[in-house]
């Protein structure tokens, strides 16, 4: 009983982690007479214009620019969306719950967790302080590098805007970028900088006033 047990407190565990055409063709026949179109073969057209563009340096430069464009885009993502510098600090709660709308059961059909509302701190601790930053703002940065270095935790720093690559090369530290503002949105977060971290059985998020800085 204990390990099945154990099995299924492993196996809900897991879930509450995972969470932190056919196509139709109609053969229409022909309707009426069919006429020859005289126009060149779209294939050739395309094979003769390459080779054209190769031999005269046109298809390098295109190839070029396309590399140029994906590595500024890379290293300087679009910024996230509403989020501006602090001028106020605050500080709030979130509670990460997961719902159930009916009940989780193994292979032999046993239940592993009734349907309901689950809090996810509780079968797996938030052991990860995030910092939410400006990466163009040196003051955000330095604060940011201050903690990720000095308060003893596992720490991840997040960018709003900014080169998370250009961070990296100069500091020797990984950086993230909040992609489309999905963890901002999530948490609620409208400036920064931001810290986030786990107070008992709720996520404990503030925004802190540059001035305090």
């Amino acid at each position: 009983m204990k390990a099945r047990s154990s099995l299924r407190v492993a196996t809900f565990s897991a879930l509450i982690i995972s969470n932190l055409s056919n196509l139709y063709a109609e053969n229409l026949g022909i309707m009426a007479k069919t006429y020859t179109i005289n126009e060149p073969d779209m294939v050739e057209w395309i094979k003769t214009r390459v080779t054209s563009m190769v031999q005269n340096g046109e298809w390098e430069q295109i190839q070029k620019q396309a590399v140029t464009n994906a590595k500024n885009h890379i290293n300087n993502p679009v910024p996230v969306s509403g989020i501006t510098d602090a001028t106020i600090t605050k500080t709030w709660y979130y509670k990460p719950m997961i719902e159930l709308k009916q009940n989780l059961t193994d292979g032999q059909g046993r239940i592993i967790a009734k349907a309901g509302s689950y809090n996810a701190l509780r079968y797996k601790p938030f052991d990860t302080q995030l910092l939410f930053i400006n990466g163009n703002n040196k003051k955000q940065v330095e604060w940011a590098l201050k903690h990720y270095h000095n308060d003893g935790i596992k720490t991840k720093i997040v960018l709003t805007q900014g080169s998370f690559m250009d961070l990296d090369r100069k500091y020797k530290i990984w950086f993230y970028y909040d992609q489309n503002g999905k963890y901002t949105q999530k948490l609620n977060i409208s400036h920064v900088p931001a810290i986030v971290t786990q107070d008992g059985e709720q996520l404990k998020i503030s925004e802190l006033a540059n001035n305090s800085l």
